[in-house]
């Protein structure tokens, strides 16, 4: 007389069934270990590329030598705006243009700095969003008065700074930034005179390439 297996047993379908989930359950921590975890996007090499636009706000402090023999005026600290555009050389170079413009409203009047520049982004490090930044071209001051009447001087720009970009997405960065804009004038009295901008910056800058 055979012996009852105490063990009763199951149908073919539903051991076939329990098999795929052992299986899946074995392999799946080795196949978890081989994915970011959930929330996190991994950021591959070569993500600068293409056309790059940035805009911005920050406080600058602006200061003078108009008065011969008195040195720089102190810091005159008011908002900023700046726009940027331009292109992707490689991970180690952007270039293009930029513009700065500080402005100080008074009761009647509104004091204006702005720079134009041609301005070249460099990356020393290919991984890594910080950059040194320098640019060349044309800067002005100028007062507008509330009855239509203006005044101001046009001459040669200069800009140094630094920035790092820290990625939001895939094509968004958040810019902060430091620059120090220096201007050279030649004043309607005859006189040369310099004036310069601190600048402390918070920008956006979107790639909009793939």
């Amino acid at each position: 007389m055979a012996l009852e297996d105490p063990m009763p047993r199951l149908p073919r379908s539903l051991r076939g069934t329990l098999l795929s989930l052992i299986l899946t359950f074995v392999a799946l921590p080795q196949v978890a270990a081989q994915q970011p975890p959930p929330g996190l996007v991994e950021v591959s090499d070569g993500s600068r590329r293409g056309f790059w636009l940035n805009v911005g706000v920050g406080a600058g402090g602006e200061s003078n030598d108009v008065f011969p023999g008195g040195g720089f005026s102190e810091h005159l600290y008011q908002p900023t705006f700046s726009f940027g555009a331009g292109g992707t050389i490689g991970q180690n170079l952007r270039v293009g243009g930029e513009v700065i413009a500080w402005v100080n409203e008074e009761a009647d009047a509104v004091e204006s700095l702005s720079s134009i520049l041609l301005a070249a982004r460099f990356y020393p490090l290919k991984a890594a969003g910080l950059y040194l930044k320098g640019g060349v071209g044309i800067g002005r001051n100028a007062v507008d008065f509330d009855d239509g009447f203006n005044v101001g001087d046009t001459g040669l720009a200069g800009l140094i700074g630094a920035g790092y970009e820290i990625r939001l997405g895939r094509r968004v960065y958040l810019n902060p930034t430091i620059d120090l804009v220096g201007h050279t004038y030649d004043g309607r009295a005859g006189a040369d005179y310099r004036e310069r901008l601190v600048n402390f910056g918070l920008g956006v800058l979107f790639q909009p390439g793939p």
